[in-house]
């Protein structure tokens, strides 16, 4: 009987032993922690985002956040976000904060990601606005006199309204009309040289800046455009193109544009003060110029400056060490590339065909830059008011499938189509073309349209003074038509290739 009843204190003893040593179960044995992700702020800074007068706040509700943003900034904004996610995704594409820049003008959809994998999704969606301001510019003259000449400058200042795009500018100034048949028509185009160099609208500084008044061109788009071209192609030194409107003496002018004076700068045409820049110009009106030899080109020395006509002597002689190989019958396997960088001119001239920019036929308005010891080059671009089908015919946008060169009798036309008989030089015109229509051209499309937005207002107050492309929206279609038959004329031009 103790046996049994000993046996039985044993096992009530090993119960409670057992018992003692185990712990309840808690919410953290059977079931993981839940991740929460948090977004405590996304929103658009000005420090990121240039275009932006002050930090854009957005709207929260339903996980979607939304505001209101001018339609041309809407392309290539950047974000600020932060959350305790361990990675934000954009179409599987890792976003950076205050680093990747996306395109808002459509809705966009972010996945932030914790460690877990739990994701959060929300979408950021901008209303888009249209009114966009561009700078206006005021000169004032001393003692208001006008410009009517191109040879005097007169005193005064100007002042800008950076508007929607840029900051406030302030200046003593002296102003001059410029330009060749330009300065014939009634709506002049003006220099400026500032008493000091500054930074105007964002450009690198300088002392001497171009407003150019377009009045041939009913879209006020022609120059803007050829612009684009360049720069994507990267030709070099291709100058930019900002709108202002222009009020002089309290008389508003018009719709102008804003560009760099091309002149030999560090930060302009950087050839040094040793290098060359000339241009070729049948209207051959500067101090210091030659007729090359063998193609009678007109060349004007832009740089170095020269005191001495002896002084054109030697820089004509280095010029025509390049003439006398591209005129030679052992062209084009004859050393002249080690002169001339081929891959330049075909980009330069792909800029110029495309637009229709026929000038380079007589020449004018046509420049070669030389850097000391370095190759021949062409550019900048420059002067595209008789380009997209104006050279022979008064008005613009009109037969794109005219041939570029004329015959031989033109002096330009011999010279260029000369250099198109190098087999490498038509290569290089085919590669570039190839790769500008694959991965520019719908893109130079987008640009006209924003471009035109952007201007639209201005160019509606400068058709009240002027008269010149009441149909805005037609003068644009107009202009991407011409275009997208150039492109077709070039696949035909480059078959052969």
């Amino acid at each position: 009987m103790s046996i049994y009843k000993n046996s039985w204190v044993y096992f009530i003893c090993l119960f409670i032993t057992f018992s003692s040593c185990s712990k309840p179960p808690t919410d953290t044995d059977t079931v993981d922690e839940e991740e929460i992700i948090e977004i405590s702020e996304f929103y658009f800074s000005a420090d990121k985002n240039p275009s932006l007068s002050a930090d854009l706040i957005l709207t929260l509700q339903n996980d979607l956040y939304s505001g209101n943003v001018k339609k041309l900034f809407a392309k290539n904004l950047i974000p600020t976000f932060k959350s305790n996610a361990q990675k934000v995704l954009v179409d599987g594409i890792e976003q950076v904060s205050g680093v990747t820049v996306r395109d808002f003008s459509q809705p966009v959809k972010y996945s932030f990601v914790g460690a877990k994998g739990t994701k959060k999704e929300i979408t950021v969606q901008l209303t888009l606005t249209n009114n966009i301001t561009i700078p206006h510019m005021y000169v004032e003259i001393d003692n208001q006199e006008e410009v009517v000449e191109k040879e005097k400058y007169l005193n005064g200042t100007v002042s800008i309204l950076g508007k929607d795009l840029y900051s406030d500018f302030y200046a003593p100034t002296e102003i001059r009309g410029r330009g060749n048949s330009t300065w014939q028509q009634p709506k002049k185009p003006y220099r400026l040289r500032l008493k000091t160099k500054a930074s105007v609208l964002g450009l690198p500084e300088a002392r001497n800046w171009v407003l150019l008044a377009n009045f041939l061109d009913p879209s006020l788009m022609c120059n803007a455009v050829a612009m684009r071209i360049g720069r994507d192609l990267k030709v070099p030194f291709t100058n930019d193109i900002i709108p202002v409107d222009l009020t002089i003496n309290g008389n508003y002018k018009g719709s102008y544009v804003l560009t760099q004076h091309l002149e030999v700068a560090d930060n302009r045409i950087n050839v040094t003060k040793e290098g060359y820049l000339f241009e070729l110009d049948t209207y051959y009106d500067e101090e210091f110029k030659f007729r090359s030899t063998n193609y009678n080109l007109p060349v004007m020395i832009k740089s170095p400056d020269l005191k001495e006509q002896s002084e054109v002597a030697p820089i004509k002689a280095d010029f025509e060490k390049l003439e006398n190989l591209i005129f030679s019958s052992n062209f084009p396997d004859n050393g002249y590339r080690d002169k001339l960088d081929i891959n330049v001119f075909a980009k330069y001239l792909l800029v110029y065909i495309l637009t229709g920019n026929e000038e380079l036929n007589h020449p004018k308005s046509t420049y070669i830059h030389k850097v000391p010891n370095g190759k021949y080059s062409f550019g900048p671009i420059w002067d595209f008011d008789w380009a997209y089908g104006f050279e022979g015919a008064g008005n613009h946008f009109t037969n794109p499938g005219r041939a570029f060169f004329w015959s031989n009798n033109n002096i330009g036309s011999r010279f260029f189509q000369r250099l198109l008989e190098d087999t490498e030089v038509k290569k290089a015109f085919k590669t570039h073309w190839q790769n500008y229509k694959t991965n520019h051209f719908a893109q130079l499309m987008t640009f006209i349209d924003e471009y035109a937005e952007m201007i639209n207002e201005s160019k509606a107050k400068d058709e009240q003074i002027w008269k010149k492309g009441k149909d805005f929206a037609q003068e644009v279609g107009r202009l991407k038509a011409y275009l997208n038959a150039r492109s077709s004329y070039i696949d035909n031009m480059v078959t052969s290739y």
